[in-house]
């Protein structure tokens, strides 16, 4: 318009002002371009249109709208799911101490759980013979959900729970939220019947109480004494058996379980 108006002043026609305004214009979409290159934002525009495009077509088939949101909320959760356990395992630091200085030990051969584990006398062999690492530790893998069952409070309640080596926290340094952890004499069969908590299953069940630690509770018919609470930010399953929680830990007693075979 402003074009047209400066061409009827210098003495056109309006029709041929508004023809020579035309073509001194361009085309519209040619002026939407340079305006969208000019505000620096072009990949707005683009987005909002296919957005717009995107709502027309999902309206006009609710079936595909279904599934395509079906699709992406697949698609997202799997993701999610591979990328926490990716994270867990070889992103994130480990949340022990110096974790750069720990090691993994298992077979070259091992061909599944029973080939990577070993005997509670190899143990014994690499803590005597051992001149490179401070400390050797274990735990019991042959584990499943609800090994152990809580009781003396109505019904019996399913409990995850691993057997550990009196060392296994203090190697991978962690240290109790509560109360303490296992000695070695308690890995001794008959010594003690004392057990550690995990956090979260301290927090569900006994509702954060501290007054917890000393006192005793019923695994499989059996008191148990509490000697600590271990802290927030270890979890178990995280890093030794991915989408398990584990809720007690108790010493695995290495005198009972030396002829059980490759336990550990």
């Amino acid at each position: 318009e402003m074009a047209m108006e400066e061409g009827v002043k210098r003495g056109l026609l309006p029709e041929e002002a508004r023809r020579q305004a035309l073509v001194r214009f361009g085309g519209v979409a040619q002026a939407k371009e340079r305006q969208r290159e000019e505000r620096g934002l072009p990949w707005l525009d683009v987005l909002l249109q296919d957005l717009r495009f995107t709502m027309r077509t999902l309206r006009r088939d609710p079936m595909f709208a279904v599934v395509a949101v079906l699709i992406l909320g697949l698609g997202i959760g799997a993701n999610v799911a591979v990328f926490s356990v990716v994270n867990t395992l070889l992103l994130r630091q480990l949340p022990f101490a110096e974790p750069s200085r720990l090691v993994w030990i298992e077979p070259a051969d091992a061909k599944g759980l029973s080939g990577a584990t070993y005997s509670v006398d190899a143990l014994d062999e690499y803590r005597a013979q051992n001149h490179t690492m401070e400390a050797v530790t274990a735990y019991m893998p042959f584990y499943g959900k609800a090994d152990y069952k809580r009781t003396g409070h109505g019904v019996a309640q399913p409990v995850n729970g691993v057997s550990v080596a009196g060392n296994f926290f203090q190697t991978l340094g962690v240290m109790p939220g509560l109360g303490r952890l296992f000695t070695e004499k308690e890995s001794v069969h008959g010594i003690a019947q004392v057990v550690v908590l995990g956090n979260a299953y301290w927090r569900r069940q006994f509702h954060g109480d501290p007054s917890i630690v000393g006192q005793a509770i019923t695994l499989n018919d059996m008191p148990m004494t509490v000697v600590g609470v271990l802290p927030a930010n270890f979890d178990f399953g995280s890093y030794f058996d991915p989408g398990m929680q584990m809720d007690i830990f108790v010493p695995a007693m290495m005198d009972q379980m030396r002829d059980w075979g490759n336990t550990l």
